[in-house]
Parts: structure tokens; sequence; C-alpha cells
């Protein structure tokens, strides 16, 4: 009875063996004749923003990252060329209204992946699994352009496929020094109206960047309108004719000059400093200590406090 088990066991295994053997080669060949993946993985959140230091010359921003998911080890060693499409339709989805495009003369493409205007050329080397789309420029550049950004959507991947899920991204792009932020502002004003001059306190308000050096009132400079318990600001329908730029120089001193819009038609006097201020920027407390005035009948004086409170 033992021997006649013996046969029968031994061919049951070679048949499992053989069966196995057959069962491993056909994934294999499964697996040879899968494609390369190619996607945007960050595109799972659609968008994202990119803040830069501030500087006045041209730096490299890297963009968005392109990754390539490979079968096996032997297409990874293989050379992949990745088209990728300048889309202002994935501004539009992704970002929505309000952001425009990069103006082209503000940037010039990266020797890592050169553009022709319509397309990116991004190549992945044997061995390279991830690349990142990069653009050269000035973040100075950026403060007079509004919201922009840049649109992207993988177009040609040959010998690949390019995911349906991760194929579109959208990036903002903002320049910010290191003074822009939100602020807490107290002041006093003095000032003839009644319902804005005293003393006043605004919560918080944004203080975004001018320059290497500089931010800027987001609006315009703002009080607290005591009759009504809300904020009013100088100017007119066509914009304010008061709106402060602090420059904050190497030695934290503070340079104050008005840059408002409807300042010059308005004829609104020039700030001036006040005898006796000490217009400066303390970094152990990140407070702005800004005091001016302007003529008029009486003069007008302000003194403000502006303690930052977070980034914008």
């Amino acid at each position: 009875m033992r021997k006649g088990i013996l046969p029968v066991l031994f061919a049951s295994i070679s048949l499992s063996m053989l069966v196995s053997c057959e069962k491993a080669e056909e994934t294999s060949k499964i697996k040879s004749n899968e494609k390369t993946l190619v996607l945007l993985p960050e595109a799972e959140n659609g968008a994202k923003n990119i803040a830069l230091d501030l500087v006045a010359s041209n730096i490299t921003v890297d963009l968005i990252e392109i990754r390539r998911n490979t079968p096996n080890e032997a297409t990874l060693n293989s050379t992949q060329v990745v088209k990728i499409a300048l889309s202002n339709t994935a501004i539009t989805e992704l970002i929505g209204d309000g952001i425009v495009e990069l103006p082209r003369n503000v940037y010039t493409s990266h020797a890592d992946n050169p553009f022709d205007g319509q397309y990116w050329t991004v190549t992945f080397k044997p061995g390279e699994f991830s690349k990142t789309l990069k653009i050269v420029l000035n973040p100075t550049t950026l403060l007079t352009l509004g919201r922009v950004g840049l649109g992207f959507a993988l177009a040609e991947a040959p010998g690949a496929e390019i995911s349906g899920a991760k194929s579109k991204m959208a990036v903002e792009l903002g320049a910010k020094n290191a003074w822009d932020g939100v602020y807490r502002i107290r002041y006093r004003l003095v000032h003839p109206t009644v319902t804005i001059g005293g003393n006043g306190t605004v919560a918080e308000w944004d203080f975004p960047s001018s320059g290497p050096r500089s931010i800027d009132w987001d609006f315009a400079t703002v009080f607290t309108n005591f009759s009504t318990g809300g904020l009013t600001y100088f100017g007119d329908a066509s914009g304010p004719s008061l709106q402060v730029r602090m420059t904050i120089n190497t030695d934290n001193t503070v340079t104050l000059s008005n840059i408002g819009p409807r300042a010059v038609p308005l004829g609104f006097p020039a700030l001036q400093p006040i005898a006796g201020a000490n217009n400066r920027y303390d970094p152990a407390t990140k407070t702005i200590y800004a005091a001016y005035q302007w003529a008029g009948t009486p003069t007008r004086q302000k003194f403000d406090t502006l303690t930052y409170l977070r980034p914008r």
C-alpha cells in the first residue's frame, strides 16, 4: 500500500510544479507586456501655490514633478521622452477665475526641459523615475502682475501610457519677502474728521510684498470709522489716495512713501517724517513702528504699530 502511494504522490508533486512554472511564465509574460505609466503625482491635489523668496536676480523654479512607473528594471533602464503641454484650461479648471497665465516674456525655459511655446520636453535618462519641470525667472517681476500661474497637461509619452487621473496640474506663482504677512494694526490718527481721528485698532490686515525689502497696505491705509464701527480709507471710487509703502532698510530703520494711485490726481501731499519719531522694525517682536504726517489744516499725523501675526 505504501509503495503504491509514493508514485502517485511523486506524479502529483511533478504536476503541481509544472503548473506553477507555467503560471510563473505566464505572469512574467504579462509583466513584460505592461507599459510604463507616466503621471503627475501632485495632480491629486489639482493645484498648488509656490511663494518665492523675493530676490532681485534670476532663479531656477521647480514647478511640477513628473514620474514614470515602470513595470520592470529593463524599462527603467531605458530612455523615456515626455511632452507636457502649456494649458490655460488647467488653470481655469483647477484654480478658477481671477488668475491669468504667467506672461511668456517673464520667464525662460530651463535647459533640462526645453520649451517650444506649446510643449515642454522632459527626458528620463536610464535609471531615472522622477523629473522636475523648471523655469527661470526673476521673482521681482511677479510683484506687478497680480495673480499669475501656469497650467500643465501630459500630452505625449511614446511607448508609455499617460495616467487618466493624474495628467493635469496648475501652479500659482507669487513672491514674498521676509516682512510679507498678516499684521495687527494699532494706531493714533490726528485728523479733524472725528469719525476717523483718534485711537483705533484693525484686528488683522494683509501687507503684501512690493519689493525685496518693502510691503504695502493691501487695499489702502485703513482706519476705524468710529460712528459705524466699520473700516474706511482715504480715496474715492477710482482708488485710494493714501497707500503707504514701508521699506525696511538694512539697519532696520523704516522709510515711508505714499503710492496711492489717486494721490497725484487729487493733489495728495507727500508724506513727511514726524520730528522725534523713530520709524523702525523690531526683528525680535516682528513689529513695525511708523509715524508720518502730511499737510492739511491742521497737519494730519498718523502713528502706526504693526505686529506680525502670520503668513498671508
